[in-house]
């Protein structure tokens, strides 16, 4: 795989100003993965969004590292049932019209 295709882990913490063992831990307890090339960690673009978010969550919330895959899921199922009450809500308003 490329590396011009995937975001250091370096650059990201540096960038967030955290310590790399962060995200290591958020590997550890499977949040996020990781590739390894040459070395170098890095991590797929799309996965910048949901360690952008945890990172949030750790730093303005002042969750600790290992209670993070808890909140995590719990703001996916929000984010889920937010989705279901608007397609719900379409539907109904299709048959009210």
């Amino acid at each position: 795989m490329l590396t011009d295709q995937l975001i250091s882990v370096h650059e990201f913490c540096s960038y967030h100003q955290l310590d790399i063992t962060f995200v290591e831990t958020l590997e550890q307890q499977g949040l996020i993965q990781i590739t390894t090339v040459e070395q170098g960690l890095y991590i797929q673009p799309d996965a910048v969004a949901p360690l952008e978010r945890l990172v949030r969550l750790h730093q303005d919330l002042a969750i600790h590292t290992d209670d993070l895959d808890v909140v995590n899921e719990l703001v996916e199922r929000i984010e889920s049932l937010q989705q279901q009450i608007t397609q719900l809500q379409n539907r109904l308003a299709f048959y009210e019209s």
